[in-house]
């Protein structure tokens, strides 16, 4: 696996998640790209991440946005869906999330479908 596969972006505008959600990822040996926003987490998919930790409510646009982008210039990146509002089975059918966790969610249970989808070669010194 090539080194930028490891990248995990995590789009997520609550500071204080966001930060938390970084922090188990990166002591888990994970790199960690950051997003508050829309357009800050289309900046960063140009490294084509292993994984998309992704907010549903952002400030400048929806997940359902980002998600369309990533779409049709990306192609297929794995999302885990996280919000505090639950979706309508279309739109998680159309989206194919790896998982939805509803907000507050436990972080152990976030670092297990991540653990299973991207480790063990996903992480740095793996």
């Amino acid at each position: 696996m090539s080194n930028h596969a490891k990248f995990i972006l995590v789009v997520e505008d609550n500071v204080v998640l966001r930060a938390m959600i970084v922090r188990a990822l990166t002591e888990q040996g994970y790199l960690v790209l950051i997003a508050g926003s829309f357009r800050v987490a289309t900046d960063q998919l140009a490294v084509k991440p292993a994984l998309m930790i992704l907010d549903i409510n952002l400030p400048d646009a929806t997940g359902w946005d980002v998600a369309a982008w990533v779409e049709r210039h990306v192609g297929t990146v794995p999302v885990i869906l996280i919000s505090g509002d639950t979706p309508a089975a279309k739109r998680l059918e159309r989206l194919h999330p790896l998982a939805f966790l509803p907000k507050p969610f436990a972080i152990d249970d976030l670092l297990d479908i991540v653990e299973a989808q991207v480790a063990p070669s996903g992480k740095f010194g793996a």
